[in-house]
């Protein structure tokens, strides 16, 4: 799990006056972890273009363009002239070692690097660089952005291979708008571990290895040891049979699946029930549920999920959601926020501040909110975990299903609410990547099967 904040500058500004390391210092690290990023990937005598705006980022950029100089074929555009007092100052060390300043786009290159607007950065932008970011994202060189994806607020943001993020993590890279501009993002460190480096923060990235898995550890076990599992069936039935295979497929011992009346196209593995089962250990409900009336008396004393039909039901404002974990999409996320009391939101609004309603939702809700999206955000008492490996593949209908049979699984088992969200959202997103036929055929009962193999 790694730390990612809001913002750095503070970051910055606590290693000058506590570790003693000037602005200047801070600045020939992140060139250095630029540089030597680069040269890991540059062939020999590799075309390398440092596109560079007036600011601090800008001076990154001269900074590592000196450190390769020599060594290959280095060349700078400056989309505006060198103003900050750090640009003016590398800009002359670089000159001074006879580089090639170039005052258009080249043909081509083998590594293009964009060092213009960085954290900095906030509004529109002119009409000549959405013109040369449009040119820049047709190239066929590797693209690295330093440390922000120049326009990332806009869609005509510079299309990075690999972001290298200067210091620390930065909240802003881990939006979903972001996704399809940061390519692989990698921390460079500022001349501290980042142990050091960084401070106190309410927002974490989840990584690979934080998953645990519900192993089976014991031998002499029985099906009653691993949790009875609940869903809800609805109108829409089959939502409730793909969250209970995939219960079932992740460790939960026995699934009912609770119905009105009996279903005849229904699957061996899972139980059917006319009534709560008295000894169930977690139930979920929502998914597929339409116009069906539910019992709200049956989330009282056991952990509970609720989905899709129930984030519109203003009931849930009575309930004890303590043990509760809620998984919306961002449209029932906006429905969720109008029945807590903030207020009418739109989807953009919500997409372009995920991590802000999130965070809010989270300390009135007091449960756990998984607010999905292509970074599935796990949140609890203001406290953010961010899933970075939501991929296209999950954009299919019944993926959310299989996310509350996962997570309901975990919660039968007796894990806590947030590990079940955490590890759920995790497994998930995990699974889906293992698919390896093409992105657009991947099927809730395929992502059931990958589960398996985790």
């Amino acid at each position: 799990m790694q730390k990612i904040f809001h913002k750095t500058n503070m970051l910055d500004k606590r290693a000058q006056e506590k570790f003693f390391l000037s602005e200047e210092i801070l600045m020939e690290n992140a060139a250095r972890g630029m540089a030597d990023f680069i040269k890991s990937h540059a062939k020999k005598d590799a075309d390398i273009l440092f596109v560079c705006g007036s600011g601090n980022n800008g001076a990154d950029g001269f900074a590592a363009a000196r450190m390769l100089f020599g060594a290959f074929k280095v060349s700078v555009l400056c989309v505006y002239e060198p103003k900050s007092p750090l640009a003016k100052l590398q800009f002359s060390r670089l000159k001074s070692l006879g580089a090639k300043v170039v005052k258009s786009l080249p043909k081509s290159a083998d590594i293009y690097v964009d060092c213009i607007l960085g954290s900095g950065q906030k509004g529109s932008i002119d009409a000549d660089l959405t013109k040369l970011l449009a040119n820049l994202n047709t190239k066929s060189g590797i693209k690295i952005a330093c440390d922000i994806p120049t326009a990332i607020y806009l869609q005509t943001s510079f299309r990075a291979d690999f972001t290298l993020c200067m210091g620390a993590l930065k909240a802003v890279l881990f939006e979903d708008f972001a996704k399809d501009f940061t390519g692989e993002i990698i921390c460079c460190d500022l001349g501290l571990d980042r142990s050091r480096f960084e401070d106190k923060t309410d927002m974490f990235l989840l990584e690979k290895s934080d998953l645990v898995l519900p192993i089976r550890e014991r031998k002499n076990a029985n099906k009653g040891d691993f949790g009875h599992l609940t869903v809800v069936s609805g109108e829409k039935a089959g939502a409730s049979v793909l969250a209970g295979l995939t219960a079932l497929s992740f460790g939960a011992g026995l699934v009912s699946l609770l119905v009105k009346e009996k279903l005849f196209e229904f699957n061996p593995s899972l139980m059917q029930a006319f009534s709560m089962p008295p000894k169930a250990t977690a139930i979920i409900a929502g998914m597929g549920l339409g116009a069906q009336k539910i019992e709200f008396s049956w989330f009282e004393n056991i952990p509970f999920l609720i989905d899709a039909d129930l984030c519109y039901d203003k009931k849930i404002t009575k309930l004890n959601t303590s043990k509760c974990v809620v998984t919306p999409h961002p449209k029932e996320f906006v429905s969720l926020l109008e029945i807590f009391g903030f207020g009418t939101q739109s989807v953009d609004a919500i997409q372009q501040n995920r991590f802000f309603w999130a965070r809010e939702f989270s300390r009135k809700f007091k449960g756990v909110l998984v607010l999905k999206g292509a970074n599935t955000i796990i949140a609890q008492d203001g406290i953010l975990y961010v899933c970075p490996f939501g991929s296209q593949a999950l954009a299919k209908g019944g993926s959310g299903d299989v996310l509350a049979g996962v997570i309901g699984a975990l919660l039968a088992q007796g894990h806590t609410p947030l590990d079940a969200a955490a590890n759920g959202v995790l497994a998930h997103a995990l699974a889906a990547l293992k698919f390896q036929n093409n992105n657009y055929a991947l099927t809730p009962e395929g992502l059931i099967e990958e589960l398996k193999w985790l």
